[in-house]
């Protein structure tokens, strides 16, 4: 109808007052601005200033952050904002970090 062919799939959304534990897997976009304990599995993740994640091993093709995630990230592009608190490995393709982001671990390029 009116010559949309493209199906639109809207973000998953855990807000600051949530706490999601267990795996947690999508096709699309997920906010996290609330507490996730477990694996993360997406097509692009974005962690708020209020979002809190530990994660043995969070995957996606794109995560953008700038809360704290304890744990390692494997991903095609990642983005720290200033705010972004990392414990953890980072293993990318492409990676922008900003004046006052922090990680503690090793921070690999895929080849």
């Amino acid at each position: 109808m009116f010559g949309l062919t493209k199906k639109i799939t809207p973000s998953s959304l855990i807000s600051c007052s949530m706490t999601v534990k267990g795996q947690i897997e999508s096709d699309s976009e997920i906010y996290i601005d609330g507490v996730v304990e477990g694996d993360i599995n997406c097509k692009t993740l974005i962690v708020g200033i209020n979002g809190n994640i530990k994660s043995p091993l969070i995957q996606a093709e794109k995560i953008v952050v700038h809360g704290v995630i304890d744990g390692n990230i494997n991903a095609i592009s990642v983005y720290l904002g200033p705010t972004a608190r990392i414990n953890g490995n980072i293993t990318h393709k492409d990676i922008s970090v900003e004046n006052g982001a922090f990680v503690s671990g090793e921070i690999k390029q895929k080849r």
